[in-house]
């Protein structure tokens, strides 16, 4: 084979190459009727920051938010730019491109400082200086938001991101009436495992669709771009511009979590939000033809109930009631809400599901179970919500006192425990303690010890603590309880 046989091979298979990466492109990313699509590096946008809302310098960034034009994000830097024009001295001298980085400008998170927005000012002379194997540009309005979690958590997801999503794109929109409100910005999510296809959103993606005006954006999903790409948004506001629905706090600034002292959060923010989900994922809250139920919320990871089946029957017994499972393991997000919906009772550990008891009737009553060694007035996020939500709905906990009722996870799952990292003296020290003191976020070796332990729960214990509730107080009305 000669240079020349050699060289036409090399360019006929650089061109089918071409070809077959446009092909996937073009399938996985939107057809050319449907989006506006660059194609060359000259194509893409100047960049603008059109405004912020603070309007000047010195206040609070943590409460800005800000709207930009034609912002650009690059797999290759692994970043949002902007492009900048040539830029005139005072004689109308064409001056030096700069390469700059806007570091902090905007807080992404709702919890303060914990998720900054940066972003690269690129002269058009970097940007048109290298061959980009495909350019998007998005039209229409985008919002940017942030994930601060990177496991699977769908009370940090509803808590931190959702809920102020709904918020912020209603204050946005302008709209007076959230019952009728449908959202007029696509999501774009940012931070922690922003990837849709991983296990984290697995749980919670129909929850970001609904506040999203099209399927919402992960930045993650970006980087799966073949090769070096560009995809630029017309109008992308960033930054949070509404924090009234929180109620908690993490304990991610030192101080052990707790709830929000003196929260804006009311009632009718709970209510709206939880209204629009359910108008929004078309979920069924007709009651009348499902009878008296309860839920138990299974755990198939840690902090497993070792005993549901004995548990599960001992309720459905005592309170006369038929007792159905759901867990995010099993269930779609729609089938939780629709199940929770009707439900007279909830019981279950500790752990992010039960921030879905927001979707309870009023009058229902929740048991949250606690591990050993796990003091629930430690733990209050989704006591303080039911409190705050004003439904009349009653809590109560039980708490695991006996040690040999708690149980290590199998070797798989406990063998990234940081307990197992710690010195000989400090794991005895773990072991001794009865009870884990207030902790601050998020990985503390004794907390994570401890609260992850499955149980075998003590089903006379927990019956016990329903005696005292209306549950009970209704099945003797009926004369039905024994």
């Amino acid at each position: 084979m000669n240079t020349t046989q050699l060289g036409l091979r090399i360019v006929l298979l650089a061109v089918i190459w071409h070809i077959i990466m446009e092909y996937f492109l073009w399938k996985h990313h939107g057809r050319k009727e449907d989006r506006n699509i660059s194609r060359y590096a000259d194509e893409i946008p100047e960049g603008r920051l059109l405004w912020c809302s603070d309007g000047k310098d010195g206040v609070d960034r943590m409460e800005r938010y800000c709207l930009f034009q034609n912002l650009c994000y690059s797999t290759k830097f692994t970043d949002f730019f902007l492009k900048q024009g040539s830029r005139l001295n005072d004689n109308h001298e064409t001056m030096p491109d700069i390469f700059l980085r806007r570091e902090g400008v905007i807080n992404l998170a709702t919890v303060r400082g914990v998720e900054w927005f940066d972003y690269l000012q690129l002269p058009a002379s970097i940007v048109e200086r290298d061959e980009y194997l495909f350019r998007e540009y998005r039209q229409g309005n985008f919002y940017m938001t942030a994930r601060m979690t990177s496991g699977p958590n769908i009370a940090h997801d509803i808590h931190d991101v959702l809920m102020p999503v709904f918020y912020s794109l209603l204050e946005l929109s302008g709209s007076s009436t959230p019952d009728a409100y449908e959202p007029t910005h696509t999501l774009l999510v940012h931070g922690k495992a922003s990837d849709a296809r991983s296990t984290p959103f697995r749980e919670s993606r129909a929850l970001y669709h609904a506040v999203s005006k099209e399927e919402p954006i992960f930045v993650r999903q970006l980087d799966h771009l073949l090769g070096d790409s560009v995809t630029c948004f017309e109008n992308i506001t960033v930054g949070v511009v509404s924090n009234v629905s929180l109620w908690y706090d993490w304990g991610m600034h030192g101080i052990p979590q707790s709830p929000l002292p003196g929260p804006i959060v009311t009632p009718k923010h709970f209510n709206d939000f939880t209204m629009y989900i359910l108008r929004k994922l078309q979920i069924d809250t007709s009651c009348s033809s499902r009878g008296n139920y309860a839920v138990l919320f299974r755990r198939k990871r840690l902090r497993k109930i070792l005993n549901e089946d004995v548990l599960r029957r001992s309720l459905a017994r005592e309170l006369d009631l038929t007792v159905i499972v759901l867990s995010n393991d099993d269930n779609s997000i729609s089938e939780i809400i629709e199940g929770l919906s009707c439900a007279k009772l909830v019981v279950g550990m500790h752990g992010a599901l039960m921030i879905m008891t927001m979707f309870l009737p009023r009058k229902a009553v929740v048991l949250e179970m606690f591990p050993y060694a796990i003091n629930p007035d430690n733990f209050k996020v989704y006591r303080r919500m039911l409190e705050l939500q004003e439904r009349d709905v009653e809590y109560v906990y039980w708490r695991n006192m006996d040690e040999t009722r708690s149980v290590l996870p199998g070797k798989e799952q406990s063998s990234e425990f940081l307990f197992h990292s710690l010195s000989p003296s400090e794991q005895l020290q773990i072991l001794d303690n009865e009870e884990v003191e207030p902790k601050v976020c998020c990985d503390d070796p004794e907390l994570q010890f401890r609260l992850f332990h499955d149980t075998i729960v003590d089903t006379g214990e927990v019956i016990d603590v329903l005696r005292g509730t209306r549950l009970f107080e209704a099945c003797k009305n009926m004369d039905v309880c024994d």
